[in-house]
C-alpha cells in the first residue's frame, strides 16, 4: 500500500467545488438543475432533502455479504433488497466543509435502513468520499452526455496517521454514480459497483425530486 496523502493536508481542504472538479468546459454541459444542486451546500440551520423511489435495490450474495459486515464502519451500504422502496436523501453539514450525504430507504416490512457516507475536497482539487474506520475512496467526477458522473479511482484506510490506499482487488470494487436530470425538478440516480473478481455486487436506481422544507420543519427533524 502507498501512501494518499496526509491528515494536515486533508483538514486543510475538506470544501467541495464542483465547478472546479468538473472543469468549466463540462460544468457548462451540464444541465442548470444539475450545476444548482451541486453548488447549493447545506449549513447549520437548513439540510436538503430529496425524496423519491429506488426502482432497484439489487446486490449479490458477496455484495450482501459485504453489506453486513459494513454495519460495523457506520453501514455505508443497503442491507436489504428490494423494489420500488420508498427513499430519502439528505445532506448535512459536517461542520468542516464536507457534506454528509444520507440514504434512508424503506423497505416493505423492516425499520427504516440508513447509509451515510461523506464528500469532502481532498489535496490537489481531488474528491473523497469517506466512511467509519478511516476508510474511503477517492473519486473522478466528470460530464458526459449532459449527466454527472462520480467513479471511483482508488480506496484508502487511514492507519497511524497516513491515508494508505487499498489495493483495488481487496475493495469493494470499482464504484459509479450517475446524476442524470429529468426536468421539472426530478434526476435519475444510478449507483453500481463491480468488483474484478466477483462481479456487479450492487446495484441500484431510482428517480427523485427536490424537498422544499420549511426553517421550523427542518428544525424539528433535527
Amino acid at each position: 500500500m502507498n501512501a494518499l496523502t496526509d491528515p494536515e493536508a486533508f483538514a486543510r481542504n475538506g470544501a467541495t467545488d464542483f465547478e472546479a472538479l468538473v472543469g468549466a468546459g463540462g460544468w457548462r454541459r451540464l444541465r442548470g438543475e444539475i450545476r444548482r444542486r451541486f453548488t447549493d451546500k447545506p449549513d447549520a440551520d437548513r439540510d436538503i432533502r430529496y425524496r423519491g423511489v429506488m426502482e432497484k435495490v439489487e446486490c449479490s450474495f458477496f455484495g450482501w455479504l459485504l453489506a453486513q459486515l459494513c454495519r460495523l464502519i457506520g453501514t455505508p451500504f443497503a442491507l436489504h433488497r428490494g423494489r420500488d422502496v420508498p427513499t430519502d436523501i439528505r445532506l448535512v453539514d459536517d461542520g468542516c466543509g464536507g457534506v454528509i450525504w444520507q440514504r434512508e430507504y424503506h423497505f416493505a416490512g423492516r425499520a427504516p435502513a440508513r447509509v451515510q457516507s461523506t464528500k469532502r475536497g481532498g489535496p490537489e482539487g481531488s474528491l473523497l468520499e469517506c466512511v467509519g474506520l478511516g476508510l474511503g475512496m477517492r473519486l473522478a467526477v466528470f460530464e458526459a452526455n449532459g449527466d454527472l458522473h462520480f467513479l471511483s479511482l482508488r480506496y484508502f484506510c487511514r492507519i497511524g496517521g497516513r491515508y494508505l490506499s487499498i489495493p483495488h482487488l481487496l475493495s469493494p470494487g470499482t464504484a459509479h454514480v450517475i446524476h442524470r436530470d429529468l426536468g421539472d425538478g426530478r434526476f435519475h440516480f444510478t449507483m453500481t459497483i463491480h468488483h474484478a473478481l466477483f462481479g456487479t455486487l450492487f446495484h441500484q436506481d431510482g428517480v427523485f425530486h427536490d424537498v422544499v422544507e420549511d426553517a421550523q420543519s427542518i428544525g424539528a427533524l433535527r
